[in-house]
This record gives structure tokens, C-alpha cells and sequence, in this order.
């Protein structure tokens, strides 16, 4: 349905802006290692050598976070499914948070970020990656705190004891707090899947009034005012390659129907060529040779889109010996039809077709009705 493609085009549009933010992140992070290199190396906090400290800290950082961001910006301009896109973003939060905390030895910072990847995982409907994510969580928890064990001497975080009692219970806390986070998006993800259903009711129920409204209650053609909606982007793209054809017919002596027979008679007659349409049109192949419209009273439109001039001109005219062929129960005498047809091959206003398939009925009736008369191309 079209309401989930825009829906697919949202979600989208949310994970580039999640990319985007990451990267941003990342380059925020860099920028600011090399400037409290910058103060440390002045104020002589740097112990041993600085070309190590440098590489290690500043440099390996920075190459792994690049890797991230160009795995994760490759998967996204790829030919990839949205649950992939939607994975590489989310274990990229994971990554370049997890080579922050090893690589300078806090782990506090992934309490929080993985748990954000974890919900952001739950417009994905994947809870395989989700539980993936949380594994791969608690692995770079525990990297980062053996790292803050083994710096122990060197580093303080965020002013805390340094003791390995008190680690220890950040670590726990973190593990409960990764769970935390993993429940959320497991209740986060039955909202939406709740919340799609709802939504997906409320489009089957919108197509379907859509599809009422559409159509014609009499013939169960499409209604003039589908037309008026749709016509004129259809003429508007027709070329060479993606001709289109206009064919208007109209019931000769329809008038007379009604008044000799009464207009439930006439009724008959209308609903006959509703149902000739759809079998005519369907004979061939699953999909409908042409579109018919209810344009007047007794007038339909004919449109047959992308297909050789000379075969739609041959099916309507079969429609028109098929139709005069029809028997009713008021009257032994045929009913018949006249029509007019052209073809546009150049993009043009709705209007001006018209107006040239109606010059080309009109000349079927007055010259004896009863005849297709074939219109000069557009």
C-alpha cells in the first residue's frame, strides 16, 4: 500500500538523520581528544612517550571510528533491506561509543548509547538484532572495564574511587542498565507493531472507500470524478514510446430507451456495457486492457495506456459488435453504440484530447451511427 511506502520513506529518513548524528558525534569526539591531548601535553600530564600516547589514544580512536562511519555509510547507499540499514546504524552507536570507553578507559559512557541503539532498533521488527546488539553490548562493557582495571594507576573516571569493589558494581549497574534498555525496546517495538496494525486497518479501510468513491455505483466504471483526478498526469507523460488512446462512445437513441421502456430498462442497458468492460478488458491477460470511465449520462470513456493504436482500435471495435450482439428481456430490437478514437503521442492537455475523440463520436453519429470512427493522432 502506498501509506507504507511513505512509512518505509520516514523510517528511512529517520536512520540517515541518526547517521548523520553519529558522525557528527564521532567527529565532535575526535576534535575534542585532540584538543585535551593539546592541554595535557602543555600541562605535562602525559606520562612516558607522547608519540604513543598520541597514537594510541588519538589516532588508532579516529582509524576505527573512520571504518565505522564508512561501513555504516556504505550499507546505507547500498543495496541493502532497511533491516540491514537500520542494524549497521544501530552497532555503529555501539562501536564508536565501545572505542571511546576502551580506548580511554570509561566505560560510563556505554550505560546510555547502546541502550539508545537498542530502541532505536525497534523500528526495525527485528528482535534477532536486537538481542545481538545486547550481547555485543555487555562485551564492550567488559572490555572497557578490564582496560579501566589494567589504566587503574593512570586514570581517574569522572573523579571516582578507584578500587575494584566499586568498578565492579558500576559494571553490574551497566548490565542492568543495557537490560533495562533491551525490555524497553521489546515494549517499544509491541507498541509499534500495535501501532501498524491500527494503521494498516485504517488504510484497507481507506482504500476500500477510496475504491467505492471511485467508481460508478450503476456500471461499477471508474467515475468522472476519478477522472478529473487522474487524467491529466496520464497525458501528460504520453510519447512515442507511451502512447495513449482516448476512445468515447456513447448508446445511440438512449433517449428512446428510456422514454419507451422507462429508465429501469435503461439502466439495464448501462449496466450491460459495465460488465462487458470488465470481461473484455480482462481476456486477454490479469491486467486490464483499458480503463473505463463513466463520463456522461450515456457516454464512456475508453483508455487504453501504453498500447499499440491498432489494437485498441480493433477492441473497441469489438466491443461494439459485442454489445449490439446483447439480448434484453424489454425489447427484441438491438441497442447500439458509437464511438470515436485517438491516440495522443505527444503530451498534451487533457482538453485537447477530449475534445478530438469527441469530434470523431460526433462524426460516427452523423454519418449513421452504429460505427467506431477513428480520429487524427494528436
Amino acid at each position: 500500500m502506498e501509506g507504507f511506502v511513505e512509512a518505509r520513506e520516514i523510517e528511512g529518513h529517520i536512520r540517515r538523520r541518526m547517521a548523520k548524528m553519529i558522525t557528527i558525534s564521532a567527529i565532535v569526539m575526535t576534535l575534542c581528544d585532540i584538543g585535551f591531548f593539546v592541554i595535557d601535553y602543555r600541562l605535562g600530564e602525559i606520562q612516558g612517550s607522547v608519540f604513543l600516547f598520541f597514537l594510541g589514544h588519538i589516532m588508532l580512536p579516529m582509524l576505527l571510528n573512520i571504518s565505522l562511519l564508512t561501513f555504516m555509510w556504505c550499507i546505507e547507499y547500498g543495496r541493502y533491506t532497511a533491516g540491514w540499514k537500520t542494524g549497521a546504524v544501530a552497532f555503529s552507536i555501539n562501536s564508536i561509543c565501545g572505542v571511546a570507553a576502551i580506548f580511554h578507559a570509561n566505560y560510563l559512557v556505554l550505560w546510555l548509547a547502546p541502550g539508545f541503539g537498542m530502541l532505536f532498533l525497534a523500528i526495525s521488527h527485528n528482535n534477532v538484532l536486537k538481542r545481538l546488539l545486547l550481547v555485543y553490548s555487555y562485551v564492550l562493557v567488559g572490555i572497557a572495564y578490564l582496560c579501566l582495571i589494567w589504566h587503574a594507576d593512570r586514570f581517574t573516571t569522572l573523579g571516582e574511587a578507584q578500587n575494584g569493589p566499586f568498578l565492579f558494581q558500576n559494571l553490574i549497574l551497566a548490565f542492568l542498565v543495557l537490560t533495562m534498555f533491551y525490555g524497553f525496546s521489546r515494549v517499544l517495538h509491541a507498541h509499534i507493531e500495535e501501532m501498524l496494525e491500527y494503521a494498516g486497518n485504517l488504510l484497507k479501510q481507506s482504500d476500500e472507500y477510496q475504491e467505492r468513491v471511485s467508481r460508478d455505483p450503476l456500471t461499477g466504471c471508474y467515475s468522472r470524478d476519478y477522472l478529473s483526478h487522474n487524467i491529466e498526469k496520464i497525458f501528460r507523460k504520453c510519447s512515442n514510446r507511451l502512447a495513449t488512446t482516448l476512445a468515447l462512445i456513447d448508446i445511440d437513441d438512449f433517449k428512446k430507451v428510456n422514454d419507451t421502456y422507462g429508465h429501469d430498462c435503461g439502466d439495464q442497458v448501462l449496466e450491460r456495457i459495465g460488465k462487458l468492460g470488465r470481461t473484455l478488458g480482462h481476456a486477454e491477460s490479469e491486467r486490464p486492457a483499458y480503463r473505463i470511465c463513466r463520463y456522461g449520462g450515456e457516454e464512456f470513456l475508453f483508455i487504453f495506456s501504453d498500447r499499440n493504436p491498432v489494437t485498441c482500435q480493433k477492441q473497441i471495435e469489438e466491443f461494439r459488435r459485442v454489445f449490439e450482439s446483447q439480448e434484453y428481456d424489454f425489447t427484441d430490437s438491438r441497442i447500439t453504440l458509437s464511438g470515436g478514437v485517438v491516440t495522443c503521442s505527444s503530451p498534451q492537455e487533457f482538453n485537447t484530447v477530449f475534445k478530438a475523440v469527441d469530434e470523431a463520436l460526433y462524426h460516427a453519429k452523423a454519418t449513421g451511427k452504429n460505427k467506431i470512427i477513428v480520429g487524427k493522432g494528436i
